[in-house]
């Protein structure tokens, strides 16, 4: 992700699309603290390539792969947002296809085959395709059956093409640490791909049964490569026990905690089948956890320690203090760009899956604008040579400001421990004693 590809506005895409893939990098860089694309190089050259992608985050979803693929990728949105020719002009342009249901009130199979037939003709010519075979958009980290798309739609284009064609299907899963808000990590992990030839033979034959045999090793690809949490009755709990409850490494790396994840939720899926008991009193508490944290604004990682001494808290709280008047001068930078499109977006979008990405891609196009105002303002007064100078020193006060306030969150933190320690100091032992068993 680090990467900063800059070929891109030498392709002969839309111009649109090259706008919005300069807005996806920029987005993807200042959205989320850590970013990881791992399997890379699993995804073949010079061929058809067709994502099979689990779906949790609307349209940032497709717009995370776009930005990490060098070559425009098609993808399959509901026809419901094509209806008005102009805007319907402006998704052909970023490679956006209509998939239709019988909710539209067309003949869906007609509309739906000329979708298929511009893919079978995109995979021909070697281009990428991105499908969510789970059809709709969910933001829980559990995956729902598949629809069976994904493996039409490649063994149609082979059928159209006499067989003589080269697919391969890359099954790529997708986990955001936190769906909504910014300063959360994003992994992307792809498979091995899948070399559709393998069932050409068997498609002639048994043109069903192959497809369904596909879609099931999709399926058990998929559910191998992201966060699949079954149990949907006690889903908050065990989301908590996966997210907040800290993990056994110290590490940043995106990938290291998402398999210290799976390997969480695998251990409380085997305690459940073999000790049911136990697995109910880890649930109960964890729901008990998560109100006290929210009521003392603690974090669970604090349980950890015991509270850090009144002089430590007043030489952190001294620190802050004393550089505070650099964060009020760097709100005056950041904090309007920054609010601005998250209040836009939670009074005016309903939908809260497509939160994250208009987050990220109002962010990025404010603060850009934002700062190219007031750097003609500062130039007006001190001359263009500390304009320039002005806007070059922007983004280390965004990051200046973004440290200080994680730092304030922390001591706040650690101050909320202190003073409420003896009424969680029981609370405390039992998360010691639970975390024991289940680390």
């Amino acid at each position: 992700m680090k990467q900063f590809w800059i070929g891109y506005w030498f392709k002969p895409w839309y111009f649109l699309y090259r706008i919005g893939y300069a807005i996806v990098i920029s987005g993807i860089r200042g959205y989320f603290k850590n970013h990881q694309y791992d399997g890379k190089e699993n995804i073949p050259s010079n061929t058809g390539i067709l994502y099979a992608v689990n779906h949790q985050n609307a349209f940032l979803d497709p717009i995370v792969i776009a930005g990490r693929t060098k070559e425009p990728t098609h993808f399959l949105a509901r026809a419901d947002i094509f209806k008005k020719p102009m805007v319907a002009k402006i998704l052909s342009m970023i490679y956006m296809l209509p998939i239709y249901r019988q909710r539209d009130g067309v003949d869906t199979i007609k509309m739906n085959q000329k979708t298929f037939d511009t893919c079978f003709d995109i995979l021909k010519n070697k281009g990428n395709v991105i499908i969510f075979p789970e059809g709709n958009h969910n933001y829980k980290k559990s995956l729902r059956p598949l629809k069976k798309g994904v493996s039409r739609i490649a063994l149609g284009a082979a059928e159209k093409y006499n067989y003589d064609i080269d697919v391969k299907i890359v099954v790529l899963g997708l986990d955001y640490e936190n769906h909504f808000k910014m300063n959360g990590s994003l992994y992307l992990n792809a498979g091995k791909p899948i070399d559709v030839s393998e069932y050409y033979e068997n498609h002639k034959k048994n043109p069903s049964e192959t497809i369904n045999n596909l879609s099931e090793r999709i399926y058990k690809t998929l559910d191998s490569l992201i966060i699949n949490i079954r149990d949907d009755e006690n889903y908050d709990e065990l989301y908590y026990l996966l997210h907040r409850v800290p993990l056994e490494t110290n590490s940043k790396k995106v990938s290291l905690k998402f398999q210290l994840r799976k390997e969480r939720l695998d251990k409380m899926e085997n305690l459940k089948k073999t000790n049911t008991s136990l697995y109910e009193e880890v649930i109960s508490f964890m729901s008990e956890l998560k109100i006290t944290m929210k009521k003392f604004k603690l974090r669970p990682y604090l349980l950890h320690q015991k509270p850090n001494s009144l002089l430590s808290l007043f030489i952190y709280s001294l620190l802050l203090t004393l550089l505070s008047p650099f964060h009020i001068i760097g709100l005056t930078t950041n904090y309007l760009p920054y609010k601005t499109p998250v209040w836009f977006v939670n009074s005016k979008v309903k939908d809260k899956h497509f939160h994250s990405s208009l987050k990220m891609a109002l962010g990025s196009l404010f603060f850009y604008l934002y700062w190219f105002i007031i750097t003609i303002i500062f130039s007006q007064f001190f001359g263009w040579k500390y304009g320039i100078l002005f806007f070059i020193t922007l983004p280390l006060i965004a990051a200046f400001n973004y440290k200080y306030w994680i730092y304030f969150i922390k001591v706040r933190g650690l101050w909320n421990y202190k003073l409420n320690y003896k009424s969680i100091l029981s609370l405390r032992e039992k998360y010691l004693d639970y975390y024991a068993k289940i680390k």
